[in-house]
């Protein structure tokens, strides 16, 4: 089965290996499709070797070959709420034929072979996930306007290097053992869904009840940068892929990573890539084999 978005508007024949549909969906198997399932207010069961049944809310990231029989809903209250988006990692770039870049962004999708994840997350990212899910369905089956793929990808890609981020925050939840590695994680949490946002060390010092110094010490500590430097490199991963997997305009994707202006967002890529955004833009391949229009540079 093909799942494709099929002719829209941004030019004739186009197509792009993504769907989101505002329902429960089981894509069959395949070796090209991954699946995310998002729902609110409703208990669902997944029947694949054993049965497991998850209740209020959650997000399922189903393998290409998933192993799942049956999804189904087994109770439902008024302000339930479930979608699905299922796309190939062609559907995000045409570059991508062969799978997902082996990188940290896209980790928790290059580690799935088989089989499917449940992610229960915080309220505030259960939110933030939400929004994704409406800004791709809005972009992809409502208003269709200039550069929807572009800006559909760009959710999509935000959405999958959160998971990421999530995964590995929940993991390291685990084996937290004093209260200043704690305040690091919730530090790092709040990044991770306010990095579009305007954020002072000031602003993160006041939130968390702590002072400029110390901040900075525990994020070199661990990470062996400051709370600031660590944003913008969240801030970097974000755009790296909004350049490759997008025409978007270059400030329009400085404005969307929070940086708090073009020429500040070019500096600060130079500064972690060797490379500034355009000069990174013109070394990949457009993700429709196209030329890369001036406008995106």
């Amino acid at each position: 089965m093909k799942y494709t978005t099929g002719e829209k508007v941004f030019y004739n024949g186009f197509t792009m290996e993504v769907q989101m549909f505002d329902e429960l969906v089981l894509p069959e198997e395949t070796k090209d499709y991954y699946a995310l399932i998002l729902f609110r207010g409703m208990t669902v069961e997944v029947q694949s070797e054993e049965s497991d049944v998850y209740d209020e809310f959650g997000l399922l990231v189903l393998a290409p070959e998933h192993g799942i029989k049956k999804i189904q809903i087994l109770d439902r209250g008024p302000d339930a709420v479930i979608q699905t988006l299922v796309f190939s990692a062609f559907g995000l770039n045409t570059n991508n034929r062969n799978g997902f870049p082996d990188s940290f962004e896209y980790t928790i999708l290059n580690e799935m072979k088989s089989g499917y994840v449940y992610v229960q997350p915080g309220v505030k990212l259960l939110e933030i996930f939400t929004e994704y899910f409406d800004n791709i369905n809005q972009h992809m089956n409502i208003t269709q306007g200039h550069l929807w793929p572009c800006l559909a990808r760009s959710y999509i890609s935000e959405l999958i290097i959160l998971l990421t981020r999530n995964k590995y925050s929940c993991d390291e939840k685990k084996v937290t053992e004093d209260e200043t590695e704690e305040k690091l994680k919730r530090v790092i949490e709040y990044f991770q869904y306010s990095y579009s946002r305007k954020i002072t060390l000031d602003d993160v010092s006041r939130k968390f009840a702590t002072n400029r110094t110390s901040l900075n010490i525990m994020f070199n500590k661990v990470y062996g940068v400051s709370a600031i430097a660590y944003l913008n490199r969240m801030r970097i991963q974000n755009a790296a892929l909004m350049l490759t997997n997008t025409a978007m305009p270059i400030c329009d994707i400085a404005e969307r990573t929070g940086f708090a202006d073009e020429s500040y967002f070019s500096r600060a890529y130079k500064k972690m890539t060797g490379k500034s955004p355009r000069e990174f833009r013109l070394s990949i391949p457009h993700p429709q084999g196209l030329s890369w229009p001036e406008a995106a540079l």
